[in-house]
C-alpha cells in the first residue's frame, strides 16, 4: 500500500537526491538534529501548509519551500526575499497550541553563514488580524536557531525579518520555518507515485524485466502510470489541494513534456489508456542528468489543484491519479559516457515522484467536471473542443485551459507566444497570453543551452520554460441551466499552418460549481 503522510509528520521525512554536497549534507544532519530536539511530543504544524509571504527573489523561491520539511534540495530550497518589507507566514489550518519554533537559516541550507538572518521577530495568530509577538531576536549568527516560547494558541505563525544578514547582503533566506506543538490539523500528504521511471516514448514493447508497483497501471510501453487512490488517502483531500512533482534526472537530459491526470470511475472498475481524463498540470523537465549533484533532483513549484479538490476526494467513484511524459535515452547521451551501468538503468530517461498535499478542510461544492480535451495535438488556430453537458442546477463553473505550443525546428511554435482566445456558445468569456520569461530556470538545466531562458520577452519568445509549469488558467461561466450543451472553442493568435512538428498541445475541462 502506498504510503500515506499526514500533516503532523516530523519535517525531516524528505526524499534525498542521489548526489549532494558535503557540506549540504553536514547543514542537513545540523538541521535534523536541531528540528528534533523541540520536543518528542511535538510536531512540525507548519509542514506543507499553506504558506505567504513577500515578493521572492525568483519564481523557485517562494514562501512554500520553507515550509516543505526539506533544506538539501541544493540554493533554490529555500524562501528568498528582497523586499522592503520581509516576512513568511503559515496558515497552520486550526487552532492548535504552539511552544517553540526551529528556524533553518542560509547556513543550514549549505550557503555561507554570512547569510545567516541577524535579526527578526515571530508572532502569532488566532484570526490572521490580531498579532502577539512572542520571540524577538536582534543578534542571530546560528545557521539554526530554535526558540522556545509559552504554550499558546493560534492558527496563525508570522515571521518578520528586520536584519536579513550579517552583511550589507538585503536578500533573507529562509530554508525552513518549524512551527512546533501540537493539535488537531486537517489535511495530509499522499505519495501518490515514488521514483516512478519513464522509459523511451519511441520504443515498441514494454520495458524488459519491468514490473510497476502494486496497484499500479502502466500504460504506452512505460510512459504513463496510474493508480487508485484508497478511501483513506481520498479523505486527505482539503480545499488547498496541490500536485507538488520531484523529477529524478537519469539518462535523458533533454526537455520533455510531463502530465498529471486523474481519471474518475465508477467503484471497482479500473481504466485503461484511452479512457477519457483530465489533465492536472502540465510541465517540461529542465536538461540534467543523473551526475549532476543536486541538481540531478528538482521539485517543481507547487501546482493548485483546488478546483479539482471536490471531484478528486468523491466517496462513490473510484479515482485514478497518473502522471507520464515518457522519455528518450539517446545514443550519446550522459549514460553512454559511464561504464558499469545496466541496460536496465540506461533504459530510463529519468523518474518523477508525485505527492498530493493539502492543509485545509475540505468544503464540497459539486463533484463534477467533464472533460473536453485532454493532451490533444492541435495543428490549426482554431481549436472546437466537443460538446459537453452541465450535470446540475447551481448555473456557474469554470472552463480550466492548458496549452503550450511545440515544434523545435526552424520556425517551430516552440519559439513563440501569442494570444489565445476562448469562446463559450459563440461568446467569448476571456484571453491569455503564453509569453513567459525563464530566466529564473536557467540554474536548474546545467545541461541545457543557456541562450534558452535569456531575451524570452523580446528577440528569443518562448510559450514554456524547461523545468516550469505549464499554467492553467481559469475562465468563470455563470448563467447555465441544468441540461445546458457548453461547447468551447478556441483561437489561437498564431497564423497556420505551422511547421509540420509544429502543435498545440491542449486540454479543457467544464469544472460545476
Amino acid at each position: 500500500m502506498p504510503e500515506v503522510r499526514r500533516s503532523k509528520q516530523s519535517a525531516t521525512h524528505r526524499r534525498l537526491p542521489y548526489r549532494y554536497s558535503l557540506l549540504a549534507v553536514a547543514a542537513a544532519m545540523l538541521w535534523v538534529s536541531s528540528a528534533s530536539s523541540a520536543s518528542a511530543a511535538d510536531v512540525n504544524l507548519a509542514l506543507n501548509h499553506l504558506a505567504t509571504g513577500s515578493t521572492p527573489c525568483g519564481s523557485t523561491e517562494g514562501p512554500q519551500r520553507a515550509v516543505n520539511g526539506s533544506t538539501n534540495l541544493g540554493n533554490y530550497d529555500k524562501f528568498c526575499t528582497q523586499a522592503s518589507s520581509r516576512w513568511l507566514q503559515v496558515d497552520l489550518g486550526a487552532l492548535v497550541t504552539v511552544d517553540s519554533f526551529t528556524i533553518a537559516h542560509a547556513g543550514a541550507g549549505g550557503e555561507s553563514s554570512t547569510y545567516n538572518t541577524k535579526a527578526f521577530n515571530i508572532q502569532l495568530s488566532q484570526d490572521g488580524q490580531n498579532w502577539f509577538t512572542v520571540v524577538t531576536v536582534s543578534n542571530n549568527t546560528a545557521n539554526t536557531s530554535t526558540h522556545t516560547i509559552t504554550p499558546s494558541t493560534a492558527r496563525y505563525a508570522r515571521l518578520n525579518i528586520t536584519t536579513p544578514t550579517q552583511t550589507t547582503d538585503t536578500a533573507a533566506r529562509i530554508y525552513e520555518f518549524q512551527v512546533n506543538g501540537n493539535g488537531t490539523q486537517p489535511g495530509g500528504s499522499i505519495a501518490v507515485f515514488d521514483r516512478i521511471p519513464m522509459y523511451g516514448i519511441y520504443t515498441s514493447t514494454d520495458p524488459a524485466g519491468y514490473t510497476p508497483p502494486s496497484g499500479v497501471l502502466m500504460w504506452n510501453r512505460g510512459t504513463e502510470f496510474a493508480r487508485k487512490l484508497s478511501d483513506t488517502e481520498k479523505a486527505l483531500i482539503g480545499d488547498d489541494l496541490r500536485a507538488r512533482v520531484t523529477y529524478h534526472a537519469q539518462c535523458d537530459n533533454y526537455d520533455r513534456i510531463g502530465t498529471v491526470f486523474y481519471i474518475s470511475m465508477p467503484k471497482g472498475q479500473a481504466p485503461v489508456a484511452t479512457t477519457p481524463r483530465i489533465t492536472l498540470q502540465d510541465f517540461i523537465t529542465p536538461f540534467s542528468d543523473y551526475w549532476r549533484g543536486t541538481k540531478a533532483t528538482y521539485v517543481y513549484n507547487d501546482g493548485d489543484l483546488s478546483s479539482y479538490a471536490d471531484a478528486m476526494s468523491d466517496p462513490d467513484r473510484d479515482i485514478w491519479v497518473g502522471i507520464g511524459s515518457g522519455s528518450n535515452p539517446y545514443g550519446g547521451d550522459p549514460c553512454d559516457s559511464h561504464s558499469g551501468l545496466s541496460t536496465d538503468f540506461k533504459a530510463v530517461g529519468f523518474t518523477y515522484s508525485l505527492d498530493l498535499v493539502s492543509s485545509q478542510v475540505q468544503t464540497v461544492l459539486d463533484r463534477h467536471i467533464d472533460t473536453m480535451l485532454s493532451g490533444s495535438n492541435q495543428t490549426t488556430n482554431q481549436v472546437n473542443a466537443s460538446t459537453t453537458t452541465q450535470s446540475v442546477a447551481h448555473k456557474s463553473g469554470d472552463v480550466a485551459l492548458v496549452i503550450g505550443a511545440y515544434g523545435s525546428s526552424n520556425g517551430g511554435e516552440e519559439y513563440s507566444n501569442t494570444t489565445v482566445t476562448v469562446s463559450v456558445n459563440g461568446t467569448q468569456v476571456g484571453s491569455l497570453n503564453t509569453a513567459v520569461n525563464c530566466s529564473d530556470l536557467a540554474q536548474y538545466s546545467p545541461d541545457g543551452n543557456p541562450g534558452i531562458f535569456q531575451n524570452n520577452t523580446s528577440s528569443n519568445p518562448r510559450n514554456w520554460c524547461p523545468g516550469g509549469i505549464i499554467a492553467t488558467h481559469y475562465f468563470p461561466l455563470s448563467n447555465l441551466a441544468a441540461g445546458q450543451n457548453v461547447s468551447v472553442s478556441l483561437g489561437i493568435g498564431r497564423k497556420s499552418p505551422y511547421t509540420s512538428d509544429s502543435y498545440y498541445r491542449t486540454s479543457l475541462s467544464l469544472i460545476e460549481h
